[in-house]
């Protein structure tokens, strides 16, 4: 009886901390449709905090758990908010509110275009969206930071938008939303706000320090207007970002301008030589770097859809671009990519050139690549050679040790039974 007693004595204590515990917290309604959230919102003069989740989702059970129990949270929101929960994945424990709001939930997930989970959306009393917060906030007072900004209407950012639609171009404002929706993740909208500010600034506040690592961030295309600074000062642009990051900006803008849109076509090939020369006139500081990326870009191609013909083709070109850049590494690699592709002897033979000419006689992966190309070429006598001189040089047991053994055991087969042939003929 003691123990009974006792055990109803410790139940009747820790219910009341537990239901303090849930009222302390942010209270989501479970009892209304959207349309009535809505109504209900106008009615009352206040705002909708929406937790777009899943419960599958760790940061989303993160936010339950720590941050949504607390006093300080629920303090804030249920007196600022009605604040309901959408539930993006089904499962087979849904009760009937949740299965209800199935639709909807689909319907306010394309509308805020929703990409990560958990995700933050703020409606007006109107029921109109207002202000986002892409992703889990693990520290209370930030996520009670994101509920006053998303009450005033010079930070929610679709007010802002729409201020920017009607014409508003204040550079500070401009500024402001651009770096809002990089922060974001919407890009579309970051280089459309990003590209308008460039233009509002002048051309020596474009050339400032703070100028060129804006434009770094918000610049991705041709078509941006902060192309001309990276193709125009790359001197300037160097000194800030480092050397050579105005030309690798200016080259992956031309490549996803011109060249990826083309790489999915295995029907119609891409008129390589012709995308060189229009490419080259478009972009003469460029005619060099075009030229090589179109070789990159022309390999990709023939590796995806097993053009080994244009594959050798493209590696008989860059084979010697690669050494006139001093490139051994990459030399080393194509050479033996094209011996293996090769289409003829000749191709065999100037990818054993280049083998010869690069070759550490010391590195056992450079010398079983030579060999490799060696057998293909019917010189099994010095492709052994150099596999022996491989086996010395590595650890028995490790993959390079296997692969010589593997290519003397199957090379040296096929020599005794060349010599077996040749006697029988004598």
């Amino acid at each position: 009886m003691k123990s009974i007693f006792r055990f109803v004595f410790i139940l009747l204590l820790w219910m009341p901390v537990t239901m303090v515990a849930q009222e302390q917290g942010i209270q989501f309604d479970k009892s209304m449709s959207w349309n009535e959230v809505v109504e209900k919102a106008t009615r009352e003069n206040k705002y909708i905090y929406v937790d777009v989740m899943s419960t599958w989702c760790p940061p989303c059970q993160a936010m339950v758990k720590n941050v949504f129990t607390q006093k300080e949270a629920g303090d804030f929101y249920n007196q600022h908010f009605i604040c309901i929960k959408l539930q993006t994945d089904k499962t087979a424990k849904d009760d009937e509110y949740v299965k209800a709001w199935y639709k909807e939930v689909n319907k306010i997930c394309t509308e805020a275009k929703i990409q990560v989970l958990p995700t933050a959306l703020y409606y007006n009393p109107k029921g109109e969206l207002v202000h986002i917060v892409p992703g889990g906030i693990p520290n209370v007072n930030e996520f009670i930071e994101c509920g006053r900004k998303a009450l005033d209407e010079n930070q929610q950012i679709f007010t802002r938008l729409k201020k920017y639609e009607a014409g508003e171009r204040d550079v500070e404002f401009l500024y402001d939303l651009s770096v809002d929706f990089l922060m974001l993740g919407d890009k579309v909208m970051a280089r459309e706000v990003g590209n308008t500010f460039w233009q509002t600034i002048t051309p020596e506040e474009r050339l400032l320090d703070k100028g060129i690592r804006y434009a770094s961030d918000f610049f991705g295309s041709v078509d941006d207007a902060m192309f001309s600074l990276f193709y125009d000062y790359p001197e300037k642009v160097d000194a800030v970002l480092g050397k050579g990051a105005a030309n690798q900006k200016v080259m992956r803008a031309i490549e996803a301008k011109y060249i990826l849109p083309l790489m999915n076509d295995s029907v119609n090939m891409p008129d390589w030589d012709g995308i060189c020369q229009d490419l080259s006139v478009k972009y003469p500081r460029k005619e060099v770097e075009i030229k090589k990326m179109l070789l990159d870009r022309k390999l990709v191609y023939s590796k995806k859809y097993h053009n080994d013909a244009l594959c050798a083709s493209v590696l008989r070109e860059l084979v010697p671009m690669c050494d006139e850049e001093g490139n051994d590494m990459l030399v080393r690699s194509y050479a033996h990519e094209l011996g293996l592709k090769a289409r003829d002897k000749e191709d065999r033979k100037v990818a054993l050139e280049w083998l010869e000419k690069t070759l550490d006689e010391k590195d056992a992966y450079q010398l079983l690549n030579y060999a490799e190309v060696l057998f293909l070429n019917k010189q099994k006598g010095k492709g052994l050679k150099c596999v022996n001189s491989a086996l010395k040089l590595t650890k028995e047991g490790s993959k390079t040790y296997e692969r010589a053994m593997e290519m003397k055991k199957k090379n040296a087969r096929e020599m005794k039974l060349l010599k077996q042939i040749v006697n029988e003929i004598n």
